[in-house]
């Protein structure tokens, strides 16, 4: 088959419900709905999920973000959930210290206020460490480094980034972008190396770990793009440089840290349905997976072929996440 041919090389799988939070434990072949729970006590089938979180040493332990509903948690691999004591709204940030899992930081509106919360024993107890100045910016990307997780990154509506070095305790202003940082990428092997994207479409990259940023979305302009849409900005797990961007411009893959890129043929119309989440599993390079309105994409030869599994649902999948220690589970988030 020649490397350059874009194929279906399986059946589309019906998957039918309109559950908010789904499984896989076959790397993405097959999806398990997880919103009801074995005694059926909580029910999640109408949050909107807006984030995920996956424990690094026990992929049983999950944490979901929603809009309106506050944060959600598993521990026994998505069969139950229950709702932590966390009444923030608009959970769009949410990430685990990858050496104390108990460690959970979370964003949030609070009295009309962006805020950034902190929990040291799973979800339990939380404190506020970081608060907008006035009502309406929120909190829109929070993003640990995990090779120094006392190190974190957070954006904010109204185009601040901003970078705490020591766990939350102070925190400084290191970029002002001309609109809002929408997401932020760490290197997995390098934690200098930093990546934002912004709503209109503009990529800035670090690689003095916060310091000074450059532009690169000039370097997109021998791909011909004609939309700009960018909503999805990940780092490979195992290769440093190595970063995607995808959205509207279907997906981009840089493997010299943004300098170059090339573009990933994917299923489908892009400017019409947007990827709007991308993972890649952490042992194999080559086994990418993303989500565009109600179908999810798979291909295990680095993007020149994809299987294909439909959701019959009226949400669109938000969010997609591997399980570091076991990269046969993703956990899948939906919403409106």
């Amino acid at each position: 088959m020649p490397a350059n041919k874009e194929t279906v090389n399986a059946p589309v799988d019906q998957t039918k419900s309109d559950g908010s939070v789904w499984q896989s434990l076959d790397g993405g072949k097959s999806w398990i709905e997880r919103s009801k729970g074995n005694d059926k006590s909580i029910n999640t089938s109408g949050a909107d999920i807006l984030s995920l979180a996956v424990d690094a040493y026990n992929s049983d332990v999950a944490y979901a973000g929603a809009r309106g509903a506050g944060i959600l948690k598993t521990e026994d691999g998505g069969q139950n959930w229950k709702y932590l004591p966390f009444q923030s709204e608009k959970v769009y940030g949410l990430d685990l210290n990858p050496i104390n899992s108990e460690i959970v930081y979370a964003s949030g509106v609070w009295q009309k206020r962006g805020k950034i919360f902190k929990s040291p024993d799973g979800g339990k107890t939380w404190e506020e460490i970081y608060t907008s100045p006035s009502d309406g910016p929120l909190i829109i990307a929070l993003r640990i480094d995990k090779k120094n997780p006392v190190i974190i990154y957070a954006a904010t509506s109204d185009n601040q980034v901003i970078e705490t070095m020591d766990g939350g305790k102070s925190w400084k202003s290191v970029f002002t972008a001309p609109d809002p940082i929408t997401k932020i990428a760490i290197d997995k092997l390098n934690g200098n190396l930093i990546y934002l994207s912004s709503l209109r479409g503009d990529v800035f990259k670090s690689t003095d770990g916060g310091k000074n940023f450059e532009n690169i979305s000039q370097n997109f302009s021998k791909l011909g793009l004609s939309n700009q849409n960018i909503g999805v900005l990940e780092t490979d797990p195992q290769n440093a440089g190595w970063v995607y961007v995808a959205g509207g411009v279907g997906i981009l893959r840089s493997k010299d840290g943004g300098k170059t890129w090339e573009k990933i043929k994917v299923l489908g119309n892009s400017d019409v349905f947007p990827v709007k989440s991308l993972t890649v599993s952490p042992k194999n390079s080559a086994e990418i997976i993303y989500g565009a309105a109600q179908a999810v994409y798979k291909s295990v030869d680095g993007g020149i072929n994809w299987t294909t599994t439909q959701f019959e649902t009226s949400k669109s999948i938000n969010v997609l996440k591997h399980a570091m220690s076991n990269p046969s589970m993703l956990y899948l988030g939906l919403g409106k």
